[in-house]
């Protein structure tokens, strides 16, 4: 048994009804900041009267008001989780909230009417609201939230809301009740009692001197008629007061050390320990409740990265993705990670967004990632198709802690390599002062403001990507995508051209080496890809980013400059660049401009220079150079990602 989804309108955020659809074993909640993934926790919380939450009152803060001039809050919340998976044991167990189509159903509501410091609520199961509610059904429950900035220490010192307390007494609940439910003796208060006794009533002690002194003091000064006779020990021996008495010590290694004196109070430790102190405390709870009969068990985690370096980080969700499946526990987190991100399982993710009060979630594993697609090779007589692996497997391997940032993003440009990922960024900020001088209303000055990413694949990987947000290639199916915008550029990759001695002089891409398709297999997605609400992939009219970008305006001058100031031995080539940088190549001919831009491409891909280092080069560069000239395909994708216009090119 497990929470399927949840369903939210008027609660906090969520304006619109939102419904999250959530799965058996982990899931990770990925997305920007004020999506609603703290709502959609708390929502969890308070329909399953998570211990700490459950029981508070709602506040006037709890129901949903617009950002909006003279604006009111809702006139109510409702919240409703939908259970699946349920054991023949769990239907009769949740018979009242049972619909018959194999779910049960739990609805709360409350009313945003105000009475002596409480709102109305009304708490259901299944579909019918005046069915009696059996509050006990709760008992079969067990959901426990970690916030995202807990105060670890505080909590596992001794105390009534101590977790070491909650864990004893869960691991000792049928050690304390017989078989009526009637309290016996446990045997901690009986060892504490005979000690209490022993160090009461023994004269090797000063115990029983000092009730024997208060004792006759009392007597002396009121008599033996109003006088009360005492009793010292060092605790009560209750059972519950024992528990809350625990403290939690640590030693900086797994072993156990043998001299306990050796052994450090919590605020001697890091926070980053205390917090995976704290969550080993929990999952020893949620693990061994003690409740043979509880159906479902539910951990909520905000922020696992809280104080702890990458490499723990993956180590701890791994761990709660293994336990979770292992032990039957549902466990939902939330993060900002990228690293958490990239380490978890496709089909684990959930990107979470909002617009306009409305929650958009979008399980990760239901985009259609399970396509697979097989190019036939039109070049080598015999060869085999090349088939391209599914999506799914595809993007584990690849979005590692920089590609998946775009499951954070406002908005995605896809790029195939390094240049692109260094001169983007920079071209970005003179396409979108541009476009502001003329449009309303304006866009962010940068795509770091506007919140967009711009993404290397490494290679012309669009198929995989870009399946996230649009659908493409899937028959009589429809998928799922993340309702944000992204765009991609790529280039045209003609037929090689070769020189005079033969030699190419576009050298093939890795991804194409030994099959020659003749124009890149992206362009074939052109189609379908820009007919979406949510995807364009912009082309490069001539050959490559370097090249496309030189037949722009005068760039080539700057680039020829960025080349010769930058460029190592071979004098005659940097005499050639120096020329070629102290011409106004506005007023050459087409046919001498593309001679040129061949020529600062060839030179960009020598073993001298690379791509990589001349786009680092140059786009300091763009900065400085208010005249360079952008082509319209980049600046389509930016004003694309970035919410803008575009132009056709």
């Amino acid at each position: 048994m497990h929470l399927s989804n949840i369903s939210i309108k008027g609660y906090k955020v969520v304006n619109e009804t939102s419904t999250v659809a959530l799965h058996k074993g982990l899931n990770v909640i990925v997305g920007e900041n004020a999506s609603g993934k703290t709502s959609i926790i708390d929502a969890i919380r308070l329909l399953l009267r998570e211990d700490e939450f459950g029981f508070s009152p709602v506040s006037e803060k709890d129901f949903h008001k617009p950002f909006t001039d003279n604006s009111q809050p809702a006139d109510n919340f409702f919240i409703q989780g939908q259970f699946s998976g349920l054991s023949k044991d769990d239907k009769v167990t949740f018979l009242p909230w049972y619909d018959l189509k194999e779910h049960a159903t739990l609805s709360l509501k409350f009313e945003n009417k105000e009475k002596y410091g409480r709102y109305k609520k009304q708490v259901w199961g299944g579909s019918s609201k005046s069915s009696v509610f059996e509050w006990e059904l709760f008992d079969k429950i067990n959901c426990i939230y970690l916030p995202p900035l807990r105060d670890a220490e505080a909590k596992l010192k001794e105390g009534k809301s101590s977790r070491l307390a909650k864990l004893l007494k869960n691991l000792e609940a049928s050690a304390i009740k017989d078989a009526k439910g009637n309290y016996k003796l446990h045997k901690l208060e009986e060892r504490f009692k005979v000690f209490n006794d022993e160090i009461a009533t023994s004269e090797d002690f000063p115990i029983k001197g000092m009730n024997d002194k208060i004792s006759q003091q009392l007597k002396d000064a009121v008599g033996q008629t109003f006088g009360q006779h005492t009793h010292i020990s060092f605790s009560e021996v209750g059972f519950n007061r024992i528990a809350e008495s625990l403290r939690l010590f640590f030693f900086p290694g797994i072993e156990e050390h043998e001299n306990k004196e050796n052994y450090r109070s919590l605020d001697e430790n890091s926070l980053g320990h205390n917090n995976l102190l704290y969550l080993a405390t929990i999952l020893a709870e949620l693990i061994d409740s003690g409740e043979q009969d509880e159906r479902l068990k539910v951990l909520l985690v905000e922020e696992p990265e809280a104080h702890l370096h990458p490499q723990l980080q993956i180590k701890l969700l791994k761990y709660l993705e293994t336990i979770s499946l292992s032990r039957e526990i549902q466990v939902i987190v939330t993060t900002h990670s990228p690293v958490l991100a990239s380490s978890a399982t496709i089909n684990s993710l959930i990107h979470i967004c909002s617009n306009n009060g409305k929650v958009n979630a979008t399980p990760i594993k239901d985009t259609g990632l399970d396509y697979k697609v097989s190019i036939k090779c039109e070049t080598h007589d015999g060869c085999s198709d090349i088939t391209i692996p599914e999506s799914a497997d595809f993007l584990t391997r690849w979005l590692d802690t920089t590609k998946s940032t775009l499951l954070f993003a406002k908005g995605i440009i896809l790029v195939e390599g390094i240049a692109e990922a260094f001169i983007v960024p920079q071209l970005a900020k003179k396409i979108l002062k541009k476009y502001n001088s003329t449009n309303k209303p304006k866009l962010p000055e940068s795509i770091d403001e506007a919140g967009v990413s711009v993404v290397n694949m490494n290679g012309i990987y669009f198929k995989h990507f870009m399946r996230l947000f649009c659908n493409f290639g899937i028959e009589d199916k429809e998928s799922a995508n993340i309702p944000i915008r992204c765009s991609g550029m790529t280039d045209q990759d003609p037929e090689k051209d070769l020189d005079e001695n033969g030699n190419k002089t576009i050298p093939a891409s890795p991804t194409t080496a030994n099959h020659n398709f003749g124009k890149n297999p992206a362009l074939n997605l052109i189609a379908t890809i820009n007919k979406s609400e949510y995807c364009r992939l912009f082309v490069g009219p001539l050959k490559t980013l370097e090249y496309d970008l030189a037949m722009e305006g005068n760039n080539i001058q700057s680039m020829a400059s960025v080349l010769a100031e930058n460029w190592h031995n071979r004098e005659e080539v940097y005499k050639e660049l120096k020329e070629i940088s102290e011409k106004d190549w506005c007023k050459e001919t087409l046919k001498n401009k593309a001679e040129a831009a061949n020529e600062i491409l060839k030179r960009i891909e020598d073993k001298n220079m690379g791509k990589g280092y001349f786009a680092q080069l140059f786009s300091e560069t763009i900065t400085k150079n208010s005249e360079l000239a952008t082509p319209q395909y980049i600046t389509n994708a930016v004003l694309w990602a970035c919410g803008g216009k575009v132009s056709d090119q």
